[in-house]
């Protein structure tokens, strides 16, 4: 009965230093600061000035660990220190974090923990140091909820979280802690069946109007002049499981104050970016074509020619014309939970993997009461995150008056396009990435179909700044085992001049699928509850896969990864691969083979350690 009672109330609602001036979670007037050509807007020709200068001082910090981890993987006739001080450009390297819920987090959190090497025997059985090496990170989702709660416990590992400090309650999943409060299936189902949200919302753990309860959050904002929606609520119920319970789990956090962390500003961590998309007033469309929008420390804006625009994150409650301020300015419209919850803003979603005809997650009888509800939100646009006032309002760089004639912007969960790994912020040809990790947890066993749907939207309206190298389509995928093992594309700068924009190639593409090793980690986007055991066990399979399994199905794994890491490098400067390296391009770069299509091809969903396999799945148990 529980579960049902998880299914029903997650079909509703699932829909995650200096601080705010209000001191909570509500937005407050601030004096206009003093900003070029008096407007906050820039066009999105290039990144920006700040991320530049940012960017090129964190490099002195990249290059000096690439040198280390180079080394200590021991790359055969090759020296690293002599490498890095002679290129003409250093490696150039970004992590992505794809979204789908706990399950992503978790996985995540296993992969993420595979490249830092402050994890445990992460230098010795993983690949420790890539995470130090890496320019840039891209998160969404439940992606953007690992990073996002590193990132604002100061960018802290996961080895500290999950493992060293057992005092600390965050990342706690377990019955008790999760997301929604016991209810009475009769009342929750008559407050649906009447459109009522605000009863519904009652039925949210921590829901309250008393100090420290979700209700005075929501309050505070509305009573500071600025509408709600779902949104809000599902970022700062979020924040209880991702954040420290101190100061109200950071109510009065801010993205943009990421600037003036420590670790940020002593370019001790990579850039952070977290991906949204945004969808037309008047519209419940979203494909590969929807606008992408990012957050970074600095910024909120897009590549994307619908928007073409960059804000000043601090100040995007500031009611704006072509980004001149038209009032009073405001600062703490950023609120960290509200763009984390932005991210995985997934309500629109609900209608049709919920309450369609032929889904079976929700029982016949509810499917009405459930579809009455949802199209509901969706009318009123309680479905979306509300970004009100438009920073791109009347923005000239726009070339859509669908998304800047409005007064408001309405941005939703990330992946719902197609690209559930974060890959566009990446891949922009301004950023000028060498390499990157894509880490696939999408719903299910993944396919690939998310760098299928990253490689053809580089040739559309949208896509015209992104750069990807070839891949596959998804039977492919699937049956040469790419979706089993790690797996390179675009390892041949030279085969990629036909995708060249501005000079610039695309990245080589390093792609790590969700697949078992000793965990069944295919778990349901909808499940929200983990033991203690479970979330240890889905960091681990995660922390396997990045692993190649401790580095046992390839004692040569580590150094074969510094081979893809250097590769744009070496090219770009005449340098010869090596013996090994080109061995390691043998094993794991995608030869650009294609196999006739195969009617009826059903997908094998067993494993063994290194493939697909139709018979019956056994786990290596790994201590």
């Amino acid at each position: 009965m529980y579960e049902l009672l998880l299914i029903l109330q997650l079909g509703v609602l699932t829909l995650v230093s200096a601080v705010s001036p209000s001191n909570n979670y509500a937005p407050a007037v601030v004096q206009c600061p003093a900003i070029n050509n008096g407007s906050f807007l820039r066009e999105a020709s290039s990144i920006s000035d700040q991320e530049k200068a940012w960017v090129e001082s964190r490099q002195q910090y990249t290059s000096s660990a690439l040198v280390d981890y180079l080394d200590r993987v021991e790359l055969t006739d090759f020296d690293a220190a002599e490498f890095m001080q002679n290129a003409s450009s250093p490696p150039n390297i970004g992590l992505a974090f794809s979204g789908g819920g706990f399950r992503a987090m978790l996985n995540g959190a296993g992969h993420l923990a595979a490249l830092d090497n402050r994890t445990e025997n992460a230098d010795e059985n993983a690949l420790g140091g890539i995470l130090q090496a890496s320019n840039y990170v891209s998160s969404l989702s439940g992606g953007a909820w690992l990073m996002g709660s590193l990132i604002m416990q100061n960018f802290t590992s996961v080895q500290q979280i999950v493992y060293d400090d057992n005092q600390i309650k965050t990342w706690d999943l377990s019955w008790g802690h999760q997301l929604f409060a016991d209810v009475q299936a009769v009342a929750l189902s008559a407050a649906l069946a009447l459109g009522q949200l605000d009863k519904v919302i009652n039925y949210l753990n921590s829901w309250s109007f008393t100090k420290g309860g979700i209700a005075e959050d929501l309050a505070a904002k509305q009573k500071a002049g600025f509408n709600t929606t779902i949104t809000d609520a599902w970022g700062r119920l979020l924040s209880r499981q991702l954040f420290p319970s101190k100061n109200n789990y950071l109510d009065s956090s801010l993205w943009s104050d990421i600037r003036n962390y420590d670790v940020f500003k002593n370019h001790q961590m990579p850039f952070p970016l977290v991906a949204a998309l945004g969808r037309k007033p008047g519209t419940y469309v979203y494909n590969m074509n929807s606008t992408i929008v990012e957050f970074n420390p600095f910024e909120m804006g897009s590549f994307d020619p619908s928007v073409n625009s960059f804000a000043d994150l601090k100040y995007i409650g500031t009611k704006v014309n072509n980004g001149k301020p038209v009032d009073s300015c405001i600062n703490g419209y950023d609120n960290s939970a509200f763009i984390i919850g932005t991210s995985s803003s997934l309500f629109n979603e609900f209608l049709e993997t919920l309450v369609c005809d032929s889904c079976t997650g929700v029982p016949s009888l509810l499917k009405p009461i459930l579809k009455f509800f949802l199209n509901l939100l969706r009318v009123k646009y309680e479905d979306v995150a509300e970004y009100n006032p438009n920073p791109f309002y009347n923005s000239e760089f726009s070339g859509s008056t669908n998304l800047s004639s409005n007064d408001t912007l309405y941005l939703f969960d990330g992946g719902l396009g197609g690209e559930i790994i974060p890959l566009s912020p990446l891949i922009v040809k301004a950023r000028k990435l060498d390499a990157v990790f894509a880490f696939d947890s999408s719903s299910g066993w993944p396919d690939g179909s998310a760098l299928v749907n990253a490689y053809e939207r580089q040739f559309s309206d949208q896509g015209k700044e992104n750069i990807f190298p070839y891949v596959p389509d998804q039977e492919n995928f699937l049956r040469q085992n790419l979706t089993a093992r790690p797996t390179f594309f675009g390892c041949d700068a030279k085969n990629l001049t036909a995708l060249e924009k501005d000079g610039v190639i695309p990245p080589v593409v390093l792609y790590f699928a969700n697949r078992p090793f000793d965990f069944l980690t295919n778990t349901s986007t909808f499940k929200l509850e983990y033991s203690d055991s479970e979330k240890k066990s889905m960091i681990k399979n995660g922390f396997d896969v990045v692993s190649r399994l401790n580095m046992t199905l390839d004692s040569e794994w580590n150094a074969c990864v510094g081979c893809a890491v250097i590769r744009r490098s070496q090219e770009r400067d005449g340098i010869e691969q090596s013996d090994q390296c080109k061995k390691c391009f043998e094993r794991y770069c995608w030869d650009g083979t294609l196999l006739p299509a195969e009617p009826g091809y059903v997908q094998p969903m067993n494993f063994d350690a290194t493939g697909l396999i139709n018979s019956t799945m056994t786990l290596p148990i790994v201590a």
